[in-house]
């Protein structure tokens, strides 16, 4: 038999699909179930234990305030045992404590009225709760009959009166023969009641039919109306309008709101009593899928029945995924208890292999060490290792390594290491190659990715060894730069994730590094440890491939490493240009150690009062290039005083021959030395141009040309700190560092007009 064709084998131990959920009672492990049902076996997990703890401490004795109302969350990822731990929750309640009032509510629906009139089980749902809560409702009418007897204080009778009063309040003298006694008019004493419960509920309707449920005559019209059905025309004639499941032409959101406010109204009665009463919720993230309205009404609604429980003493458990708790406001966090399971250690995974198979009674699961049958010592580390001890996959896993070993007979010998990972290998290895592909060609198109033109390696460097590693796209970003999307299946060993990251770095130093991401996309399974090795090893987090929005993630997982390839690109040019900058500023060493040496000349001229001419600042005549226009002309010379005067400044604060140039003073000096020489080749590049060029007739080569010398020079200052050269005294309109700044600027604008007029 194919051990992946879904045959129910009976002779296997462990689950088909084990998934778990607030069955009846059948449901509820008490009966062995040949087809090895989920409920069948039980571990003590830490999750159980402290769910437990919290029940068991709602259940003391209360305090002197009164009962201490909770709310339990059990959030986590699927198949942790979550509805586990709430099913056994359900299981201990119902034994332990028979008399608390508990609802349960399987998992959330987008017609809550209907689920609640057919799928909703409560106190209602047995004989025995029913007269409880209709002991209840008579509590209550008990109550408000003693205060009207205890509040005849004229009359003669007032000691008696205050006994029989206080017979009323300890449930020792029935009500209705205490008004059938002292002759009280029943309708006003069902006014008092209806009165008192809609202080107690909150609401007029439920008070209305709940003073009814007292009555013979209406008990089965107010019981079938609180199960949901249309309300009789009888309790229509008293304002109850409404059914509180589905009813014909109301809205989704409505019922939500109606099954949620016969909760609470059922919550109130027994809070303010002090009685206990449970409702248990599985599965709430479900109502994240539902449309904007209908999950807004749910949340405000379950958000509601939260801080009902825990001010009137309720206890509520309910599970939810991460996302689930995160759509609840953060104020109900604040009120809610919240438990996070975790996956199996190694102890609690060898725990659950052997309860299966102490509970399916086969003579090849009783045999060996622990308990644990013909799983041997590797089997159970590679299962808890590979299954990041999730309880669901363990016994996927544990049920197909069973199947997988069984001999012609049906027999089982032993579940050996290697036929767990064959197991673990037909799980998750069951989406075809040509599937993934089509999903990745559907990100593709996505971002509308552009594929490189040809391939940057050989054809034989895009496999690995034994082809099980491939790139199946080359994209190019970036001029030059490229990302690999790699295909891979399930990477289990060390020598998986080894083999890959040699691939990846074989790839990295064929294309160029710097110039190289991979989006790494896993066709099988790969445990969170193993991924984070993964991801250390080749630079980037790997994508496992699941069927539900997987473009999607591997579109935003290219954005991202698209984003990477660009600032890495940006930050390598910002390094070729430092190192182009250093070499340039070598070349400058030996001006600068000259302009230090004159620095103590120019003092000495200072001191003997001579004011020589500046060096560097020459007549316009003899300017080379002076075939310029004279703006052109005039805006060198401008730009190359300015930068002298700065040089003057800085010598003139050293003209002290005690006092020694600061670095500061250096920087500047070789800023302003460095800037003047670019600025003078500059002009000397310019100055061959206008010789080339014709007036008043350029072409558009001669332009790009200029354009280009233009840009250069300045990209060339862009990158100095010019910043420092501050400013250039008041006989200049700009600053030093302006002037530089929109010299080319200013150059291209004077003789492209030129040019071309």
């Amino acid at each position: 038999m194919d051990p992946v064709s879904g045959d129910i084998w009976h002779g296997n131990p462990f689950p088909l699909i084990p998934v778990v959920r607030l069955g009846p009672a059948s449901d509820l492990g008490e009966v062995a179930v040949r087809g090895a049902d989920s409920g069948n076996a039980h571990i003590d997990t830490p999750l159980v234990r402290d769910l437990r703890t919290l029940i068991d401490d709602y259940f003391a004795p209360p305090a002197a305030a009164g009962r201490r109302g909770r709310a339990v969350a059990l959030v986590g990822g699927f198949g942790l045992g979550k509805s586990h731990a709430l099913r056994h929750a359900h299981e201990s309640v119902r034994t332990q404590r028979p008399e608390a009032a508990m609802w349960i509510v399987d998992e959330p629906a987008q017609d809550m009225g209907r689920l609640y009139r057919d799928r909703l089980r409560g106190p209602g749902d047995t004989e025995q709760g029913r007269q409880a809560f209709e002991d209840l409702v008579r509590d209550y009418y008990a109550y408000v009959t003693a205060e009207r007897v205890g509040a005849q204080e004229d009359d003669p009778r007032r000691e008696t009166l205050q006994q029989i009063a206080e017979g009323l309040r300890d449930r020792s003298l029935d009500p209705d023969k205490v008004i059938s006694a002292l002759r009280y008019d029943p309708e006003v004493m069902h006014a008092d009641l209806r009165g008192k419960l809609s202080e107690v509920t909150e609401h007029r309707r439920f008070a209305t039919a709940l003073a009814l449920l007292l009555e013979p005559a209406f008990k089965r019209m107010v019981w079938n109306w609180l199960s949901g059905e249309e309300p009789a025309e009888a309790l229509r004639e008293r304002g109850i309008t409404e059914a509180l499941g589905p009813s014909g032409g109301g809205s989704a959101a409505a019922g939500i709101d109606r099954a949620f406010d016969a909760l609470a109204v059922q919550g109130f009665l027994y809070g303010r009593v002090g009685r206990a009463y449970v409702l248990l919720v599985d599965s709430l993230e479900k109502a994240l899928d539902w449309p904007e309205e209908n999950r807004r009404t749910f949340m405000d609604a379950f958000e509601r029945l939260i801080n009902i429980h825990t001010s009137h003493g309720g206890l509520l458990v309910f599970c939810t995924s991460p996302q689930g708790l995160r759509a609840l406001r953060s104020s109900i966090h604040e009120r809610v208890v919240q438990l996070w399971p975790t996956g199996l250690n190694e102890r609690h995974t060898r725990e659950l292999v052997a309860e299966y198979l102490a509970a399916s009674g086969t003579p090849a699961a009783r045999s060996g060490p622990a308990g644990t049958g013909p799983f041997e010592d590797e089997s159970l580390r590679l299962l808890h290792e590979l299954t990041d001890g999730v309880p669901r996959e363990v016994l996927r896993v544990s049920r197909l390594a069973w199947q997988l070993s069984e001999d012609a007979a049906g027999g089982v010998r032993e579940v050996s290491g290697a036929t767990v990972l064959r197991a673990v290998r037909a799980l998750h290895e069951q989406v075809s190659f040509r599937q993934v592909v089509d999903d990745v060609h559907e990100a593709l198109d996505l971002g509308q990715w552009r594929i490189a033109s040809r391939d940057p390696v050989p054809a034989r460097l895009s496999r690995s060894p034994g082809d099980r590693d491939e790139v199946l796209y080359w994209l190019s970003p970036a001029p030059n730069s490229y990302l690999a999307v790699i295909h891979t299946r399930s990477v289990l060993l060390a020598d998986d994730a080894e083999r890959i990251a040699a691939h990846v770095h074989g790839l990295r130093s064929a294309v160029r590094p710097g110039r190289f991401e991979a989006l790494l996309v896993i066709n099988g399974l790969a445990s969170q440890p193993m991924q984070d090795r993964l991801g250390r090893a080749i630079g980037s987090r790997p994508l496992l491939y699941r069927q539900n929005d997987f473009a999607r993630a591997a579109h935003e997982a290219l954005l991202q490493l698209q984003r990477r390839l660009l600032q890495e690109q940006r930050e390598s040019g910002l390094v070729e240009l430092g190192e182009r900058m250093r070499r340039d500023l070598e070349q400058q060493t030996a001006e600068l150690r000259a302009v230090r040496r004159s620095l103590a000349a120019l003092a000495v001229e200072a001191q003997t009062g001579h004011a020589p001419v500046p060096r560097g600042v020459v007549a316009e005549a003899d300017l080379p290039g002076v075939e310029l226009p004279g703006p052109v002309r005039r805006r060198f010379r401008d730009a190359l005083a300015m930068l002298e005067t700065v040089t003057r400044r800085v010598a003139d604060r050293t003209a002290d021959l005690r006092t020694a140039a600061t670095p500061a003073d250096l920087s500047v000096l070789g800023c302003a030395t460095l800037v003047r020489t670019l600025t003078e080749d500059f002009r000397s590049s310019v100055a061959g141009w206008a010789r080339a060029a014709a007036p008043g007739g350029a072409t558009e080569f001669q332009l790009g040309e200029l354009r280009r010398i233009c840009r250069e020079y300045e990209c060339a200052v862009e990158v100095l700190p010019v910043h420092l050269l501050g400013g250039a005294g008041p006989q200049h309109a700009l600053t030093s560092a302006r002037a530089v700044e929109v010299l080319a600027e200013e150059v291209w604008g004077a003789l492209s007009t030129a040019a071309t007029s």
